[in-house]
């Protein structure tokens, strides 16, 4: 891939610079406490402004239809929330508003930087306005009642759900993930579900969840189906030094069953992750999967090493049974609905990767991720920086940097994953009560 001129990235670096600079911080109130009661209720608000660059070949034709290189993007979010504890119930309600603003009237390549939604049921969710190039939506994120009867945590309503161990890829986290290049991961879209937690002893628990929506509705009009529900149940316990949890259900169609584990080895921390998924007749398309009749697995393996005090690596080895082997029979699986919907995050099926969070000074962190597709290969570099302006307030910005080859547009094929990805400049200013 031809590297962006340079005049081009330093105005791209220009503009994301600027996006951070027209954001202020977040308002919370504490309407009531009693400490005696254990009770509280706090309503706030989380304003959070997100500038994205994109250039690189792949947005300037042959390979897009218009010229749109470089292209800008500025997500606005206002976050507002209200929650009520007592020693026996929460209630947690958090309501948002997206002005999003972009320079061509494309949608964000490969949804970088922007995960997907899961599947949902209720209808919580309103698009105010909308063109080629703006829109302004609201979105009831989470809406949740949980109940604490003794050893019982029962959940119910717009809830975030989150399985696994891994950094940059989760085997166990069925029901709704974060893409690879998503910015934000504080807070995780929440599925419509209802989760009940046992908590067996001090160190084993039981989780069980129904977690139901419909793929087809963009509206969520209470439609519910078996291709966008999911059923899970999870059984985890511990030891000393280790840790063991089993996975299993009906998620979107598939039988799923998976374990994970993790050990602390003393100078780092090893985890793993391991499910088999049989595809059916009734499955949502795989189409990197010739035999039908053998459970496609996924798997990583992984290390937690702190080399010193400040500086933490984390490598990970991922296998992912939904991918090809091949360039040229990515672009079935690209356009498939479990990476449309952001179950599968990769084409390809092995993959190494790498995440560092290296302490600078208490409010300065450097962060970088190094992801390899092993078979093309190609890759995809991160490198951000976040700073702590006040308590809540912080700002983050860096970049990704892909290489690889370009698709071949006579042929109508890809030649590599991450050589389809524009080049991606990222800032975010967030203020969080």
């Amino acid at each position: 891939m031809t590297i962006v001129g340079r005049p081009r990235w330093v105005r791209a670096v220009l503009v994301a610079v600027a996006g951070v600079t027209v954001t202020s911080p977040a308002v919370a109130i504490v309407v009531a406490e009693d400490e005696l009661e254990e009770s509280s209720t706090a309503l706030g608000a989380v304003v959070r402004s997100f500038t994205f660059v994109m250039a690189g070949d792949v947005l300037e034709p042959p390979y897009n239809l218009v010229e749109a290189s470089p292209m800008g993007m500025e997500v606005f979010d206002l976050r507002l929330y209200v929650e009520h504890s007592t020693a026996d119930f929460k209630l947690v309600v958090h309501d948002h508003f997206t002005t999003e603003m972009q320079s061509h009237a494309l949608g964000s390549p490969l949804s970088v930087g922007r995960g997907s939604t899961p599947a949902r049921w209720l209808p919580l969710h309103y698009e105010i306005a909308s063109d080629a190039t703006s829109s302004l939506r609201r979105d009831t994120d989470w809406l949740y009642a949980a109940f604490y009867p003794g050893p019982l945590t029962i959940t119910v309503g717009r809830q975030p759900v989150s399985f696994g161990r891994g950094r940059l890829w989760r085997t166990a986290d069925l029901v709704s993930t974060f893409s690879v290049t998503e910015i934000e991961t504080e807070y995780k879209p929440g599925a419509d579900a209802l989760r009940l937690d046992w908590y067996v002893d001090e160190r084993s628990s039981l989780t069980l969840l129904a977690a139901v929506g419909e793929l087809e509705s963009s509206e969520h009009d209470l439609e519910a189906s078996l291709d966008g529900s999911s059923f899970i149940g999870r059984f985890t316990t511990g030891w000393d030094r280790a840790e063991l949890g089993v996975i299993g259900g009906l998620v979107r169609n598939d039988a799923v069953l998976g374990f994970d584990a993790a050990l602390d080895a003393g100078a780092f921390d090893l985890f793993t992750e391991v499910s088999a998924t049989k595809v059916t007749g009734e499955s949502l398309a795989a189409p990197a999967v010739e035999d039908t009749d053998v459970p496609v697995l996924k798997g990583l393996v992984g290390a937690t090493i702190r080399p010193v005090d400040r500086w933490t690596v984390i490598p990970e080895l991922y296998w992912n049974g939904f991918g090809a082997w091949h360039a040229e029979d990515y672009l079935p699986v690209a356009l498939s609905r479990r990476v449309a919907i952001g179950e599968q995050t990769g084409m390809g099926r092995l993959y190494a990767g790498l995440s560092t969070d290296l302490e600078l000074h208490p409010l300065w962190h450097m962060v970088g991720a190094q992801i390899l597709n092993v078979t093309d290969p190609s890759g995809l570099l991160l490198l951000g920086l976040t700073h702590s302006l006040a308590k809540n307030v912080e700002v983050y910005a860096g970049g990704y940097l892909p290489t690889g080859r370009l698709p071949n547009v006579g042929e109508f094929s890809l030649r590599s994953e991450y050589g389809n990805y524009p080049y991606f400049v990222f800032a975010e200013l967030k203020g969080v009560i």
